[in-house]
C-alpha cells in the first residue's frame, strides 16, 4: 500500500483526484472531501470524510467544494419530471383516436 500523499488517480471523467478533493459517488449521489487514498490490487481507494468508506475511485466524479447531496437530487428530481413529460407527450402520440371498426360478422363461404 502506497501513502496517500503519493497517490493520485483519475475520476471516471479522468479528472485527477487528490487528498482534499471533493467527489461524488455516482451511485448514490454521496458528496465528501477525500481524507486520505490508498492502493491495492491494481485499484485505487479514496477515503469520504462523510461516511468514513473507501470508494473505488473509478466511480467518483470530481465536484464543486460547495456541492450538496439536495442540490444533485433536486437536479435529478428536474430531470425524471423532464422524463415523464416526455413519455406522456410520446403515449398520447401513439394512442389511436377514433378507431372506426367494422364489428359486423358474416359468414364465409
Amino acid at each position: 500500500m502506497e501513502a496517500s500523499e503519493s497517490i493520485t488517480a483519475n475520476d471516471l471523467y479522468g479528472k485527477p483526484i487528490t487528498v482534499g478533493a471533493t467527489v461524488k459517488y455516482v451511485s448514490t449521489r454521496t458528496v465528501g472531501k477525500v481524507v486520505e487514498m490508498k492502493r491495492e490490487n491494481d485499484k485505487t481507494w479514496a477515503l469520504l470524510d462523510k461516511t468514513r468508506l473507501y470508494y473505488d475511485t473509478r466511480y467518483l466524479e470530481v465536484t464543486a467544494a460547495d456541492a450538496t447531496e439536495e442540490e444533485d437530487e433536486t437536479a435529478a428530481r428536474v430531470d425524471m419530471e423532464e422524463v415523464e413529460k416526455k413519455i406522456r407527450s410520446m403515449e398520447d402520440a401513439l394512442k389511436v383516436k377514433d378507431i372506426n371498426m367494422d364489428t359486423s360478422c358474416e359468414g364465409g363461404g
